[in-house]
């Protein structure tokens, strides 16, 4: 595509605007899973329109293997001695670095839009997701922030509480559960895998934590392990600031239960890993077509990685992305968020999470209700929430101590299609002696069983976890 240059008050971005960049000699779009979403291109200072481009104004260009034409602002460039200027763009979306908001007691997603939409001196943007989510919003302390600072980039975002992906389409804000697709694709090791560079950093990777709330009421901690050994076969430690998952002081149960939502939902015991599939070489393969699936593939797609000598199969997330706006392909794409390494598939490490008859991995993850979950590509399907319920008091009596059994609680919708096994930990009911268990657990509810040594109404928090198979 020749990239398009609008004026600085374009806001629709269907027309040519004014003037094509014929003279472009690269334009190279750089998009990051919740991250950067940038343009960079190199244009000559004799060639036609050299003169129209200014700050401010804006290009469109293609971004993916589609007709999309996203706009991208000018905001820097460098003008060495060889005539030739490199200019530096960002997306629109970054415009909501220039409008402020605040705000107070946000509870839910719908409360961050409304409060981020109100933004001054105006703002523009709209708001979309799929999602349906409520939780405390610790950003939203009355401070004035920006509105992309409340978006992603500060402690207590829209994104640390209430998770997802993002998508920026033009004037649009979208915050997917999940996006992108499970690409039915394979990248082959000596086929069409020409070269790959893996990356993994242990140092990140903890095992258990003391998780902490610090407020005006004092401070609340406690100790959290998931019973895993770390990378260098140690119990690795750290403190986990919590403060800003609770609008008042929690208990010492519900810290705990939050910490270990935290550890289960982030792998925190896996190491960072990603791999680069680089296209700079494509231009040398003599038979193109093998890969032109792969370049319809998008940011946040999975794809599968095959070792067919050693009957290896991973799935990775595409987690970066490098756009030949001239050309039209992909120069290279960066695959993270795995389950497992190339490296480790191929033996070149040992790992206490790898078994030798296989290799296994995430091919699904998400939320449904309060629940989150996990499909694996072995058929393994797990799931946990956090349960709480309000004052309650036991129903009866059986072999000296007080029961309660509270109504069918229901598992996510279609995770499982075999009966799962399901484990309850009562974290607190009360002040006296208390248990649980799971009973009458089908593929699609369950139901608890609770007891005590009194018979006094109490409000009752506890962690819920199933794993079963979904094939």
């Amino acid at each position: 595509m020749i990239p398009i240059l609008y004026d600085k008050s374009e806001t629709t971005f269907t027309s040519n605007g004014l003037c094509r960049l014929r003279d472009a000699i690269s334009c190279v779009v750089v998009e990051e899973r919740n991250g950067v979403y940038e343009c960079d291109f190199d244009y000559p200072v004799t060639g036609a329109n050299y003169d129209l481009i200014e700050f401010g104004r804006i290009i469109g260009v293609t971004h993916e293997n589609s007709d999309d034409v996203q706009p991208f602002e000018i905001v820097s460039a460098t003008r060495p001695i060889n005539g030739i200027v490199s200019f530096h763009c960002v997306h629109i979306s970054y415009r909501q670095s220039q409008i402020v908001a605040s705000g107070t007691n946000i509870n839910s997603l719908s409360d961050a839009f409304t409060m981020l939409k109100a933004g001054e001196p105006f703002n523009p943007f709209t708001y979309e997701t799929d999602m349906t989510k409520s939780g405390y919003m610790s950003s939203a302390d009355g401070t004035p922030r920006t509105v992309r600072q409340f978006l992603g980039g500060l402690k207590g975002s829209v994104l640390d509480a209430y998770g997802g992906e993002y998508e920026w389409d033009k004037w649009t804000v979208k915050l997917w559960s999940a996006r992108g697709k499970v690409r039915d694709f394979a990248i082959r090791y000596g086929v069409n895998l020409l070269d790959y560079n893996d990356e993994t950093d242990c140092q990140g990777t903890f095992t258990s934590c003391v998780p902490y709330w610090s407020g005006e009421d004092g401070i609340v901690s406690t100790t959290v392990s998931l019973g895993r050994i770390g990378y260098n076969g140690n119990d690795i430690r750290i403190p986990l600031d919590l403060t800003d998952k609770f609008e008042t002081k929690p208990t010492t149960a519900q810290l705990e239960t939050e910490a270990v939502s935290y550890m289960r939902s982030n792998q925190t015991y896996s190491p960072a890993r990603s791999i680069r599939v680089d296209f700079a070489r494509l231009s040398e393969v003599d038979e193109f077509n093998q890969f032109e699936e792969l370049m319809t593939c998008k940011l946040c797609d999975s794809l599968t990685v095959i070792f067919p000598l050693y009957n290896v199969s991973a799935t990775f997330k595409i987690v970066k992305t490098e756009w030949n706006v001239l050309a039209g392909r992909y120069e290279e794409m960066e695959l993270g968020r795995l389950s497992t390494t190339l490296a480790e598939a191929l033996g070149f490490q040992n790992s206490p999470d790898i078994t030798p008859q296989g290799i296994d991995c995430i091919i699904e993850e998400g939320t449904d209700g309060d629940w989150e979950y996990r499909k694996w590509n072995s058929g393994v399907a797990e799931c946990w929430k956090v349960w709480h319920s309000g004052s309650f008091a036991p129903s009866g009596t059986v072999g000296g101590f007080y029961y309660r059994i509270p109504n069918a609680l229901s598992l996510p919708t279609g995770l499982f299609s075999g009966t799962p096994v399901g484990h309850f930990d009562l974290t607190y009911w009360g002040t006296g002696v208390f248990w649980g268990n799971v009973r009458n657990v089908s593929t699609t509810d369950f139901r608890l069983m609770l007891f005590k040594n009194d018979n006094t109404a109490a409000e009752g928090w506890g962690s819920l976890s199933f794993i079963g198979r979904w094939k």
